[in-house]
Parts: structure tokens; C-alpha cells; sequence
């Protein structure tokens, strides 16, 4: 059975390990497991530097957790999440990626994504106006 010192080291190690998302900086996955955490008497000292508590208390209702066991089950998910152990388990055929009518499309779209952060803003907005002309 897991206790709440226990589980909040556990969100800890789990703000500390997540990889920042830099297509959304303003959006990123590490406040809901500070939210979940702050529960557990996590300090917002050993938080993320990326998140803020403040923001995460003043626009969500207090979590309220449950049973310690399933709580126990969401941060081991958590942890197989972040070492992509179902994305090996479920692999997926090649062919899924090169559809025949379009097969550089998911290339294209991970390029971009990619590219995404370190556009200018008037470089993003050139690209989206881009997008609504047909070029043909």
C-alpha cells in the first residue's frame, strides 16, 4: 500500500523525468501531474520549473484523491507512458505511416512539427495563410 509521502516522491520523479513540450509551452502535461500531486503534499518548491502552482490552484477545483491503490496504478501508468513501453509493445506496420495516396504525408508533418517552435510569429502566419490558398 502506498502512502502519501510515498506517492508524492513518486509525482516527483515523474515532474522531473517528463520531457518539456515545445510545440506548447503555454499547455504543458506537467501541470495536471502537479495538480494530481499537490494531494499528496507535494511542495511547490520541487515542481517543475516550467509549471506554475499558482496558475494550477486558480483554475481547477482541489483534487480530491481516492483509494491509495488506483492512485498507485495512474502513476505507474504515467511512468509506462514515459518510457514508451506501449508504443513498443504495439508497433506499427510500416505501411501505417506510408498511406498510398499520400506516403511523405506523416514525414511532412513531423518536419513541420519540428519546425513549429522556432518560427517566427510572422513566419507562422506566412505558412497558415499558405494553407488556406490553393496552389494548383
Amino acid at each position: 500500500m502506498a502512502n502519501p509521502q510515498t506517492l508524492a516522491k513518486h509525482y516527483a520523479r515523474l515532474l522531473s523525468l517528463w520531457p518539456k513540450d515545445a510545440l506548447r509551452p503555454n499547455l504543458p502535461f506537467t501541470k495536471t501531474i502537479e495538480y494530481r500531486a499537490l494531494a499528496f503534499g507535494l511542495k511547490p518548491e520541487t515542481a517543475a520549473e516550467s509549471t506554475k502552482t499558482t496558475d494550477v490552484k486558480k483554475t481547477a477545483a482541489p483534487y480530491k484523491p481516492g483509494d491509495a491503490r488506483v492512485e498507485l496504478a495512474n502513476v505507474n501508468a504515467l511512468f509506462l507512458l514515459l518510457e514508451d513501453k506501449f508504443k513498443r509493445k504495439h508497433l506499427l506496420p510500416p505501411e501505417a505511416l506510408k498511406p498510398t495516396s499520400n506516403p511523405g504525408h506523416y514525414d511532412r508533418l513531423m518536419e513541420e512539427i519540428e519546425r513549429a517552435p522556432k518560427k517566427s510569429w510572422w513566419s507562422a502566419k506566412v505558412d497558415e495563410w499558405k494553407m488556406k490558398i490553393r496552389w494548383k
